[in-house]
């Protein structure tokens, strides 16, 4: 291959497992060397030439919205420098969350893949999937691909549609409303339903931006409305996400109904989003009463995105409304339509 045609790749580090070291004790911790990352796959450089941007250095645990916008942004100032895709090594713990709001960070016009990979094992675990899952990654990064991806064992992944599923195998990752983008093996076999590079060469409308104040509420039987009262009251408190029972439904019998909560939350320009405690594609369509009611009252349903990506992308439409003159009525009726709006596939209107 001449050097002119190799392909090139920028490596961002965030941290994570696949680059922690361990101690006398056992324990994992960030390498004080972000660099020594490198060691785990000397034989990066045969699969192309590759930049190395230390970004971050921390446990996923830690990743924040303000991160999210760290990685967006590093990647749009970099997006003509040559390029062919960009890997983004990062912590499994949060890493769909990340890819969620990326995603939506770089939006459509998106032409080149931008890969997350990490892994469930330190690189000193012989037989783990640290060396293996980013050698991965680089295959997948100059592939026809043109969308922020999770790739991870043997699968590709849209980032908007995955969510972890498992702390210690190494198929951690799923999709469950979707299918995978593509299957690692000798070859990256695309499946039809990725979004691939495009002759057009419009440019990316970076929108980094994402909100705060968000409070998430994992509803459990006899949970007291009365608890999450002051939250409306709460000057900081920008919207509110009920995680729900089944297929979006949240209980509405008293005392326990929470449907004068988000009657009044909706009132008082707190959008209520409903997302489900299940995998993504439960609360496109509820068929019960329960659910309905909760809509009815003024709640916004997430359709079948999963709920780190509506978690995100709630975050990142109210970022977007908040710079909107629009009063309290109209600004609820943005975010509604917004949420329920596909921008980047993260979910589906039928």
């Amino acid at each position: 291959m001449k050097k002119d045609l190799e392909p090139k790749i920028c490596l961002i580090y965030t941290g994570g497992t696949i680059g922690m070291t361990r101690d006398s004790k056992n324990t994992l911790s960030p390498p004080k060397e972000p660099e020594s990352f490198l060691k785990i796959a000397p034989e990066l450089e045969k699969l192309a030439k590759f930049d190395f941007v230390s970004l971050m250095n921390k446990d996923s645990t830690n990743m924040n919205p303000s991160d999210w916008t760290k990685i967006a942004n590093a990647i749009y100032d970099r997006r003509n420098n040559g390029y062919n895709g960009f890997v983004i090594a990062h912590g499994t713990d949060t890493m769909h969350f990340s890819s969620s709001a990326v995603a939506l960070a770089l939006g459509k016009n998106l032409n080149f893949p931008v890969v997350f990979t990490g892994a469930q094992t330190a690189p000193d675990i012989q037989h783990g999937d640290a060396r293996v899952n980013l050698l991965r990654a680089f295959k997948v990064a100059v592939s026809e691909i043109a969308e922020v991806v999770i790739c991870f064992g043997d699968y590709v992944f849209r980032g908007c549609r995955a969510q972890k599923k498992d702390e210690r195998k190494f198929d951690a990752f799923e999709a469950p409303a979707s299918f995978p983008l593509a299957y690692i093996t000798e070859e990256i076999l695309v499946s039809d339903y990725a979004f691939r590079r495009k002759k057009s060469k419009l440019d990316i409308k970076l929108k980094p931006e994402f909100a705060k104040g968000i409070f998430q509420a994992s509803l459990i039987p006899g949970l007291e409305p009365k608890l999450l009262q002051g939250l409306i009251k709460d000057k900081d408190c920008k919207g509110i996400i009920l995680q729900s029972f089944g297929a979006g439904n949240v209980p509405n019998e008293s005392p326990y109904s929470l449907m004068d909560f988000i009657k009044y939350s909706t009132k008082h320009g707190k959008p209520v989003l409903i997302a489900s405690q299940f995998p993504a594609n439960a609360t496109l369509h509820t068929a019960y009463k329960p659910g309905k009611e909760a809509i009815e009252a003024g709640a916004i349903p997430t359709g079948n995105m999963t709920s780190a990506c509506a978690m995100a992308k709630f975050r990142w439409v109210l970022a977007q409304v908040d710079k909107m003159q629009l009063g309290e009525v109209a600004k609820l009726k943005k975010i509604n339509d917004m949420m329920n709006e596909p921008y980047i596939g993260e979910l589906d209107t039928k």
